[in-house]
């Protein structure tokens, strides 16, 4: 190429458009990697130290809840794998994920799901009618002493449990991270 005074004023030109790719792929990629540093992927092993999940954990392992017809049976069950939900009448994040469970399930409803609810076995019930959900089985705490240390001894509710069929809980999650965990537990909600 020879050196004429037109070339070297459009060689700056012809660069500007190159670099404005290259500083908004830089850009793109610095923020990129600011996001990941403030919005880390959970560890694994930090979530099971957590002591909130330690606490719910050991909140529903041995509940004991009263039923509809008001017999003392276990919230969490052998034989099966099950989802348990402690909820409150007053929980929002409990209301959308009763919405969500109604929209996952089949015709068969959600028989997998086994729901104490703060205020008793009825308002859970009547919770569970308003948001569509079917085949759940509905409980309260026993006595008033039980609602009390339910109520303090989980960080909030929803607490979503997730157990293996000899009924040992192996997932726990304080508060509703949204739908993508119920797809995730899916045929343990439908029992399938």
């Amino acid at each position: 190429m020879i050196d004429t005074p037109d070339s070297a004023a459009t060689a700056p030109r012809a660069r500007a458009p190159l670099l404005w790719i290259i500083g908004g792929a830089l850009a793109i990629a610095a923020v990129g990697i600011t996001m990941r540093a403030l919005d880390p992927a959970p560890d694994p092993t930090l979530r099971t130290q957590d002591p909130a999940v330690a606490e719910a954990r050991e909140a529903v392992r041995a509940l004991v809840v009263r039923d509809e017809r008001g017999a003392t049976v276990p919230f969490a069950l052998p034989g099966r794998p099950h989802v348990l939900m402690v909820n409150s009448t007053s929980c929002g994040f409990c209301r959308e994920a009763l919405r969500d469970m109604a929209q996952l399930q089949g015709t068969g409803g959600v028989r997998g799901l086994r729901v104490v609810t703060l205020e008793g076995a009825a308002e859970g019930t009547r919770m569970l009618t308003a948001a569509g959900v079917r085949g759940a089985f509905s409980s309260g705490p026993v006595g008033e002493q039980d609602q009390v240390l339910l109520t303090f001894r989980i960080p909030g509710t929803p607490v979503l449990a997730r157990t293996d069929s000899a009924g040992r809980i192996v997932e726990t999650v304080p508060g509703y991270p949204g739908r993508a965990l119920l797809e995730r537990w899916r045929q343990v909600l439908l029992a399938e």
